[in-house]
Order: C-alpha cells, then sequence, then structure tokens
C-alpha cells in the first residue's frame, strides 16, 4: 500500500533462516532480552514471537539497511515506482512522528539483537478531514505468510479508534492482487477504479451489521486480543526510554496471546 505524502517502508533481514526468535514458551525460559522501548511482545500466528512499538528517532539505522532488502516488486508496490533510495526529508518523515496526527507502529524481531525490523504500518490523519486517515502496512519479503500485516493493520485500528478516526483510506497498485484480495476479505470497501484502487473501511464497530467473513471474524478477534496490550504499551509513551538496548527480565509475559490464522499474505 502507498501513502504519498508520507510512505513508510519496512526493515529487516532478507533470509528466512535468520529471522524470528525460537518457538520456545516463554515460561520455558528463565530469563530472556526484551526492549526497555516501549511496546509489547506478540505471538504470530505459527507461535513465532515479535515485538511491536512505535518507531522512534533512533530507528534510522534499521530504516536505511532494511530499505536495501526489500525487494524490487515490494518497492514498487509501496511507492508505486522503482526506487533504489530514500531522501534525508523522507527518511525524517518516517521516524519523526507524533503518534496522534502521525501514527507509525513496527514490528522487531526477538529475542537477540540488533532487533532486525520485520514490517510497519502508519496512518496520517487527513487534515481538512480530521475523522480521515491515510494507511499504509509494509512488510519486507521474507516476514510475509505468517499474519503480520495484519497484526500491523490491527494496531492501526485500534490507535485510530482512540483518536476519533472513524474512516481508513489505502491505495493499491491493482497488479498487487494478494493485498488486494487480503483487503477485501477483511471488509475493506473500493471506492474508486483508477490506475490504482482507492480502499476504504470504518473503524466503527456496528453490531447490527450483515455477516462478516471468516477472516473479517478472525480480525475483529485479534482486535480483542491486541486491546489489553496495545492499550498499556501506550501508557510508556509519555516517558520513553533507550530503545535499543535489552533488558533481562524474568518471569511470564501478561497479555501476550496468540493471533488467530489469517487468510492474509503480508
Amino acid at each position: 500500500m502507498r501513502l504519498p505524502r508520507s510512505p513508510v517502508v519496512s526493515w529487516g533481514r532478507s533470509s528466512k533462516d535468520l529471522l524470528f526468535g525460537p518457538l520456545d514458551p516463554p515460561e520455558t525460559r528463565s530469563e530472556f532480552l526484551t526492549h526497555k522501548r516501549p511496546g509489547f511482545e506478540f505471538r504470530l500466528r505459527d507461535g513465532r514471537l515479535v515485538f511491536l512499538t512505535p518507531v522512534l528517532p533512533e530507528d534510522r539505522l534499521r530504516l536505511e539497511a532494511a530499505f536495501e532488502q526489500l525487494s524490487d516488486q515490494s518497492r514498487v508496490f509501496r511507492f508505486f515506482r522503482q526506487r533504489d533510495r530514500l531522501s534525508e526529508e523522507e527518511i525524517r518523515q518516517f521516524i519523526q512522528v507524533d503518534q496522534v496526527d502521525h501514527v507509525a507502529w513496527c514490528a522487531l524481531d526477538l529475542p537477540d539483537p540488533p532487533f532486525d525490523g520485520l514490517g510497519s504500518g502508519r496512518l496520517i490523519r487527513d487534515a481538512s478531514d480530521p475523522e480521515t486517515a491515510e494507511v499504509a502496512v509494509t512488510v519486507i519479503d521474507a516476514a510475509q505468510g505468517y499474519g503480520l500485516g495484519t497484526v500491523l493493520l490491527a494496531v492501526l485500528v485500534l490507535r485510530a479508534r482512540m483518536l476519533g478516526i472513524s474512516r481508513m483510506k489505502a491505495y493499491v497498485l491493482p497488479a498487487n492482487t494478494v493485498v488486494v484480495q487480503w483487503l477485501k476479505s477483511l471488509g475493506w470497501s473500493t471506492v474508486r477504479d483508477e490506475d490504482s484502487l482507492e480502499f476504504e473501511f470504518s473503524t466503527i464497530s456496528d453490531p447490527i451489521q450483515a455477516p462478516q467473513s471468516p477472516s473479517r471474524q478472525r480480525f475483529e478477534q485479534l482486535l480483542l486480543e491486541l486491546q489489553r496490550p496495545f492499550t498499556d504499551s501506550l501508557n510508556s509513551l509519555a516517558n520513553p526510554r533507550s530503545s535499543d538496548s535489552p533488558t533481562p527480565v524474568s518471569g511470564d509475559l501478561e497479555g501476550h496471546v496468540p493471533a488467530p490464522e489469517t487468510d492474509e499474505a503480508s
């Protein structure tokens, strides 16, 4: 998906053999590493852990390194044209966000440094219509197929509801059939069909509505599962700590529940 005013890219390693932490549950590890930065660990549908966290200014090196790991096709699908590099202005826009009018969260690899980025999602509020925001979600090629894109999208929906954003928009190239089908399965509607497809989604929960697809039902369940850890993590945003130095933590993780299986391949 693209975000014309401030596009976001995902970052991370390019080999699936290097991605993700161990499948061992936290209770089997007496000590494990987590970030000092705001955020929370979350299990993807195959049981692997990622760390979901707001984008911070110190993520610049991750952003620059990971852009090199995006395939040519991923760059075209993200920016609607081939890109060889990011400008200084783009990098600044990507990492300096207020989490209110410009929201950006990313997923980081666990358990060991350097905590490579696996994907990111962001929304920017429309200045002329504060109840509308444009959304972009990107997952690096090596991390696609695990449901990570759906998790990042759910985080954005939760934040949008908190901010009074009732309508989300996204733009997709018609050739990006995986994302087109993914959004349709989640209940996004197409409002324009030109060179690019414009999708819309209501963040308002309506108890009186038509029967939902299985994918949408799983997405609603995912929103419920993410609600508590996401809300708790926002409390630490007012006093952020140094982000990239891991802290040993003992005991079980609270509020970290497995994401349901989704049909999303991003």
